[in-house]
């Protein structure tokens, strides 16, 4: 999996207006359950989001980049939104108010769609800082809400707890190696082109000024 646009190729609008509409019936069932709701629901938004980056091909990115320098607005906001809805207040205020469940809809995929759009302009360092906080914010969450002996959300049973914890380190887990996968990978590219024997640290920032100079 690549995550430049670049490399993907468009998508048509109603792929991902598709997958909301199917979403939309499966919400209550994916409500039903703290497991399903943070481990599946949540991370689906945000992957919406990103489809619609794709489909918005590089014309959407180009309507984001006068306020959007290297990315780091949409990595804010999506640390931002991310972070919000693994608080439990957040959890039980999306599931029992209609108007918060739609807010949490609407800022994930946002989330998504800001990123997905972005992660082009951000270089490797940048990538770097906010995937390991993020992966240590969610792990961090995770084992939270595995260890916690209270009941932390009123709208779900104490036992779900530890399975959406299961499912959040999860997450954090997998993002952190395909992030790890994608910069293994850009570092062989620049490898070929001729930075080999070159420490990691030094090829990263070479990639970044270069970023800064085609800016």
């Amino acid at each position: 999996m690549n995550l430049r646009l670049s490399n993907v190729q468009r998508l048509p609008v109603w792929a991902p207006t598709l997958l909301f509409v199917a979403g939309a019936f499966l919400q209550p069932w994916l409500e039903a359950d703290m497991a399903r709701h943070m481990g599946l629901e949540l991370p689906f938004l945000f992957m919406l989001g990103w489809l619609y980056a794709v489909a918005g091909g590089r014309r959407l990115c180009a309507c984001l980049a006068p306020w959007n320098a290297h990315g780091l607005t949409a990595w804010v906001v999506a640390m931002a939104a991310t972070g919000f809805w693994m608080l439990p207040v957040a959890l039980d205020l999306a599931v029992l108010n209609p108007w918060v469940g739609l807010a949490k809809v609407a800022s994930l995929v946002l989330a998504g769609l800001l990123l997905g759009a972005s992660w082009r302009q951000s270089s490797p360092v940048i990538q770097a800082f906010f995937v390991f906080n993020w992966c240590w914010m969610m792990a961090a969450t995770g084992l939270v809400y595995q260890q916690a002996s209270s009941q932390l959300c009123s709208v779900y049973l104490p036992q779900e707890q530890a399975q959406a914890g299961v499912a959040i380190v999860g997450w954090a887990i997998a993002v952190f190696l395909l992030w790890a996968w994608h910069a293994v990978r850009a570092s062989r590219l620049l490898d070929q082109k001729g930075g080999a024997g070159e420490p990691l640290v030094f090829r990263l920032d070479r990639d970044a000024q270069r970023h800064e100079m085609r800016l």
